[in-house]
């Protein structure tokens, strides 16, 4: 017997179209009501807020780490912190806010701002994000977003609220977009800041056609506050196949989990792999003032207790000026700036390592 041809044609098509999936087994999400906040990736990088059993660290600052395949629990690598300058004649620093420094007026004055998920409490069931499905270049992605609520600051008068988003086919990397209320004061910028370059000791930002070192960069810096240089403009970033913008930190040392220094807290003791760590931004969220900025350290964070191997960069960020909605991307890779691929364009040479 034949088959009619419509209905033939009709189930080629049915073959070519890829079967829908189940939700990926590799995502981490909050499931009940005082699961700690933490969503991301097994295969790839989490990001959490201050929770019970929730990654460790100051109140205002988002986590970044990789779960622990062995003992299934979420292992602290960076902080992001949220830094609007609004616009106006005033100097930046008395324009801008800093979420981890923040009085929070919510809870009695404590430091941080307060962050937590929308449509969120106690007597609800928590907000594990949505998740998303798409086909893209003939496989199905999904996508995991989550809304983040900040409460406004204080001094400035900012107040935004964040969108942050993983991709599947994208483990490794956080995409972090903010957009303003209409009781904010108008934006200048909204930096988000890899805050803890001290924890793994980066000390090699990568550009497109050198990479700087810290301990030379800031020399004659010996003391106890922030060390502070030019940025570094978008023309001297690296750029990826795409045409996007991306700079790139690495410690200077070849197993970064080996050194310490007995007198910090355990805090301060990284017991991870060597990694390195990223911003880029699409380039259609790209402003023409766009650039990468570093600041160092000598000693760590409110001590006198000396980085061992020298000053590192502890902050590291693009700035560029706001508008509603843009990206900015961390990520986080195994691989060496020098292994990537597709491969980055203009790579300098490969620094020697401790």
């Amino acid at each position: 017997m034949t088959m009619p041809r419509p209905v033939f044609l009709f189930l080629l098509v049915l073959m070519a179209i890829p079967p829908l999936s189940a939700q990926d087994a590799n995502w981490v999400r909050p499931r009940k009501a005082g699961d700690p906040l933490i969503w991301g990736r097994t295969d790839g990088i989490v990001f959490g807020l201050p929770s019970e059993g929730g990654m460790r660290g100051p109140r205002g600052l988002i986590r970044v780490g990789t779960m622990d395949g062995a003992t299934g629990t979420a292992m602290l690598l960076n902080f992001i912190a949220v830094e609007p300058a609004t616009q106006g004649k005033k100097p930046r620093a008395d324009r801008m806010g800093f979420s981890e420094l923040e009085k929070s007026r919510l809870d009695k004055g404590k430091f941080g701002a307060r962050l937590w998920v929308a449509n969120s409490g106690a007597n609800v069931e928590p907000n594990g994000g949505t998740i998303s499905k798409e086909y893209r270049d003939g496989h199905e992605v999904e996508t995991l977003s989550i809304r983040i609520e900040i409460e406004r600051f204080t001094q400035n008068r900012a107040h935004v609220y964040l969108i942050l988003t993983m991709d599947s086919d994208h483990p490794n990397e956080l995409r972090l977009s903010a957009f303003p209320y209409e009781d904010s004061r108008p934006l200048e910028e909204v930096v988000f800041t890899a805050t803890m370059g001290a924890y793994e000791r980066l000390r090699f930002l990568w550009l497109k056609d050198e990479v700087v070192d810290s301990r030379k960069l800031y020399a004659n810096y010996t003391g106890y506050d922030f060390a502070e240089a030019e940025a570094y403009p978008a023309e001297s970033m690296l750029r990826d196949q795409q045409g996007n913008p991306i700079a790139l930190c690495t410690s200077s040392e070849r197993t970064p989990s080996l050194a310490r220094n007995s007198q910090a807290g355990p805090n301060w003791y990284y017991d991870g792999p060597r990694m390195t760590q990223y911003w880029t931004i699409p380039a259609k969220d790209e402003a023409p003032n766009l650039r990468v900025r570093v600041n160092g350290r000598y000693a760590y964070w409110k001590s006198k207790n000396v980085i061992p191997g020298g000053t590192t960069f502890e902050n590291f960020e693009l700035r560029q000026t706001f508008h509603p909605g843009q990206t900015f991307i961390f990520g986080v890779s195994r691989k060496e700036p020098s292994e990537w691929m597709p491969p980055l364009t203009n790579l300098p040479a490969n620094p020697e390592s401790e």
